[in-house]
């Protein structure tokens, strides 16, 4: 289903929070580019664990999955922003590998940028409009997470867009849609995750590094005025 992009001078956000993968590339291609992206992921959970105190012993972790960084932690703030540096990283070199073609390599590099902009601002204005609205209820921090995705998802296209013009010398921007903010399903669960302890929603969770292998992706395939 096609949605129109809003009226006035708001357009369609820099960079989307979901896969774009270029057609010209090969299913083995893409593949790579996957198996990297999941290494990134990997790495970036295997830190997070590591700092937190967790096993990174394969034999423990299944052993007492129940009990490991994977079951226990809330994907919140911190743990979205690692996670989508791993992304757009694992992407990144799996691009590389790839893809030899200086101009398409600049592209991947841009489109890293962008995405880890978009990745990480959004869920940080959450977790400010949090600490805002977290003294008046539920209520509130729900409309706070909400309004922390709204505001997020301009910010950092209006911050992204001028951060590649600036390392990319690039003119092109693009504003907003109302489809972009169907691309945060991360951010809505993590906002949950601030509000309730709610087990549903704990688990529900699970699912947000399977998400941002998404972003990475779109940085892996990505080719120049696509």
């Amino acid at each position: 289903m096609n949605i129109s992009p809003l009226n006035c001078n708001i357009q369609k956000p820099a960079f989307e929070h979901k896969i774009s993968m270029n057609s010209d590339y090969s299913a083995k291609e893409k593949t790579i580019v996957a198996g990297t992206t999941a290494l990134g992921i990997a790495a970036s959970l295997a830190l997070l664990a590591k700092k937190s105190g967790y096993s990174l012993n394969p034999l423990k972790m299944t052993k007492n999955f129940k009990n490991s960084f994977l079951a226990k932690t809330d994907f919140l703030a911190k743990e979205i922003v690692a996670i989508g540096a791993g992304t757009c990283l694992g992407g990144l070199a799996g691009g590389y590998i790839i893809d030899k073609d200086p101009v398409n390599r600049k592209a991947k590099k841009r489109e890293a940028v962008m995405q880890m902009g978009n990745i990480s601002i959004p869920i940080l204005t959450v977790a400010l409009f949090h600490n805002i609205s977290k003294k008046y209820g539920k209520a509130a921090q729900a409309a706070g997470s909400l309004a922390g995705i709204f505001t997020g998802v301009y910010l950092a296209n209006f911050l992204m867009n001028k951060l590649s013009n600036v390392l990319f010398n690039n003119k092109n921007e693009r504003g907003v849609k109302i489809i972009d903010f169907s691309a945060h399903v991360d951010d809505v669960v993590a906002g949950a995750s601030y509000i309730s302890n709610a087990g549903w929603v704990h688990n529900a969770a699970r699912v947000i590094p399977a998400i941002l292998m998404f972003p990475g992706m779109a940085v892996g395939t990505k080719k120049p005025n696509e």
